[in-house]
C-alpha cells in the first residue's frame, strides 16, 4: 500500500478527517481500535510513530503484517486490547501527543470512564480526533430502530451498537479544554439509497447528488449527517 493508493479510495469524511489529522511528522500517536491497519500504517508512512490496539487478534495480526509489508513495523507496536485498559497502562500516562480513531468511540462503554481515560494518555497540548457516526437526526434513528431488518431491508451491526450520542460529546467537553464537532458531508438519501436499494449505482448516484446539495444550500441540517468529526485538545 502507497499513500496515493490510500488516499485515491478515500470518501469526504475519511478526507477531512485526515485533513484535521495534519502532520504527524515525529509524533507519537495512538490509534484505538485500528482494525484492518489501513490508518495505522498510513500514519507511519507519514512520519508518526504509532501504538494501535484492538480487541480482535484478527486485526492486530493484520496491522502487523501490513506494517511488515510497508516496511513501517519499526515504527509501529502493535497490541490486543480493550481501550479501557489503556487507563492502567502506567507507562503510556501522558504518553501521545494525538489520539486517534474511526467509528470506534461509540463502542466504548462507560463513556465517561473512558473519557477520563483518554485525557490520560494525552500530553498536555495533545489533541484527540475522531470519525463517529452521529444519533442527533430523529429520521435516522427512526429508520435505524423500526425499519432496517424488516421489510426486506438489510440490517449491519448488533443490537447493542448505537450511533455516538450528543450527551457523549458534552461528555468530552467536561473532560477537555477544547472540544470541536465537524460535519464534512450530509448523509441522508446516500445511506436510504445504500439500504432500500442495495446500493444500486444509479440511484447512489442520484442520492449523493441530493445530499451534495442539501449540504451546499442547508448549512443548518450539516449537524443532522450520519457522519461527524469530534477533535478535543487537552489544556
Amino acid at each position: 500500500m502507497d499513500l496515493s493508493g490510500f488516499l485515491e479510495n478515500l470518501g469526504k469524511s475519511d478526507r477531512v478527517f485526515l485533513s484535521l489529522v495534519g502532520d504527524v511528522s515525529g509524533k507519537e500517536v495512538l490509534e484505538i481500535g485500528c482494525g484492518n491497519g489501513l490508518l495505522t500504517v498510513y500514519l507511519a508512512l507519514a512520519g508518526a510513530n504509532v501504538t494501535a490496539i484492538d480487541d480482535s487478534q484478527v486485526a492486530v495480526e493484520n496491522t502487523r503484517s501490513l506494517a511488515e509489508f510497508n516496511d513501517v513495523g519499526s515504527r509501529i507496536d502493535v497490541y490486543k486490547m480493550d481501550a479501557m485498559e489503556l487507563g492502567d497502562r502506567g507507562d503510556l500516562e501522558a504518553s501521545f501527543d494525538l489520539v486517534v480513531g474511526r467509528f470506534i468511540l461509540h463502542h466504548i462503554e462507560p463513556f465517561q470512564r473512558f473519557s477520563w481515560v483518554l485525557n490520560k494518555v494525552l500530553k498536555k497540548g495533545g489533541k484527540g480526533i475522531f470519525l463517529e457516526n452521529n444519533a442527533r437526526n430523529p429520521l435516522l434513528m427512526f429508520f435505524r430502530r423500526f425499519v432496517v431488518g424488516r421489510f426486506g431491508i438489510p440490517k449491519y451491526g448488533d443490537s447493542q451498537e448505537r450511533p455516538f450520542h450528543p450527551s457523549e460529546v458534552e461528555v468530552l467537553k467536561r473532560s477537555f479544554g477544547r472540544v470541536e464537532v465537524h460535519y464534512p458531508e450530509v448523509m441522508f438519501f446516500s445511506l436510504v439509497g445504500a439500504y432500500v436499494f442495495r446500493a444500486n449505482p444509479v440511484a447512489m448516484r442520484v442520492s449523493n447528488k441530493i445530499d451534495d446539495f442539501i449540504y451546499s444550500r442547508v448549512p443548518a441540517v450539516h449537524k443532522y449527517s450520519y457522519r461527524q468529526i469530534v477533535k478535543l485538545e487537552k489544556s
